[in-house]
């Protein structure tokens, strides 16, 4: 053991200049900053994340675009200030005070979750096809800081005040009835699968009485024309709902909406089908430039607003074209091509 650590000792004494400049790198590489970087990331083709029984395939593609966000270390932040499409931010901007990357993580997986069995059961509703909703629920995904509550991020809501509570509309339109400071007992399934009781005082959130949480609903949606999803661990957030609920239209209706055009579109949908509004307008439409795309589809409102600025900026040849529903985005892609 002596020579053993001797030698050690000898080569550390030989070679320390080499150890030392091999230990700043790793630092100057690995070691990470409280700071997020935001970046154009490039397109998911909607097409490869569905997975039906036909044979169908779409001429172009339908694609919905992404935010690259990079953990800031020493090389990132010196390509950040020479890239003026890169902006970096710090941690507590990225994720909520109160929340951690964790809870977060979860929640945009929820969120991905719901996004996919709304595009679906709009896809659905549009094509004239039977289908059956089942196994709805709702989980606890975000606790505001100012809500009064013991509630817990993963919670089930199984009842409010002894009231069953199968979907979203049902709890909002019970604490609708409510007066804001009322307090209300939730029975839930914790994140562990126990049963719990939790409790809530109602806080006055535009003059309204809220919990002060956001809830995410999942649901099974069943048909003769089933449909599963391909998408990746890594994958998660709402944003994709629009393009997808187009890519699951095309093919359960076997209609090429794309006539070879790359096409790239951003936005949350709902089940009655209307198109919600999302963050880094920016950097998706970049991204969508550099790849090439002939189309960009955009929320109508802050987002189009946003989207026609950058592209005025940077003189970009892509055509803008804002939606507030899917039924918009059909028709536009039906019509112009």
């Amino acid at each position: 053991m002596k020579k053993l650590i001797g030698k050690i000792k000898e080569y550390i004494k030989q070679y320390y200049k080499i150890l030392l400049v091999y230990i700043a790198l790793l630092a100057l590489f690995l070691v990470e900053f409280p700071y997020y970087i935001s970046a154009p990331g490039g397109l998911i083709n909607t097409e490869e994340k569905i997975v039906l029984k036909d044979d169908f395939k779409l001429s172009g593609s339908l694609n919905m675009a992404y935010v690259s966000e990079i953990h800031a270390t020493i090389p990132t932040l010196i390509y950040s200030a020479l890239n003026k499409d890169w902006d970096v931010e710090k941690e507590t901007e990225v994720k909520n005070d109160n929340e951690t990357i964790e809870e977060k993580d979860y929640r945009n997986k929820m969120l991905l979750k719901e996004a996919n069995d709304t595009a679906l059961l709009v896809a659905y509703k549009h094509s004239d096809i039977d289908y059956k909703v089942t196994d709805n629920k709702v989980y606890v995904t975000y606790i505001d800081e100012i809500a009064k509550t013991d509630l817990k991020i993963g919670d089930q809501i199984i009842k409010i005040d002894d009231n069953q509570i199968q979907n979203k509309t049902e709890l909002f339109d019970y604490i609708a009835s409510k007066q804001i400071k009322d307090k209300v007992k939730l029975e839930v399934k914790d994140i562990n699968g126990h049963t719990q009781t939790r409790t809530a005082t109602l806080i006055n959130l535009l003059d309204e009485p809220k919990i002060g949480a956001v809830v995410t609903e999942t649901f099974n949606v069943k048909s003769n024309k089933p449909v599963t999803f391909n998408f990746k661990n890594t994958e998660s957030g709402s944003s994709g709902g629009l393009m997808l609920t187009l890519t699951l239209y095309s093919h359960l209706n076997k209609i090429d909406l794309t006539h070879g055009k790359t096409i790239v579109g951003t936005g949350t949908i709902d089940a009655n089908g209307n198109v919600g509004e999302i963050s880094g307008i920016k950097y998706k439409l970049i991204g969508a430039v550099n790849k090439k795309a002939d189309l960009f589809i955009v929320p109508k409102g802050e987002n189009y607003k946003e989207a026609k600025k950058v592209k005025k900026e940077k003189g970009y040849d892509i055509k803008l074209v804002p939606v507030g529903t899917f039924e918009e985005a059909l028709t536009y892609l039906e019509k112009n091509f």
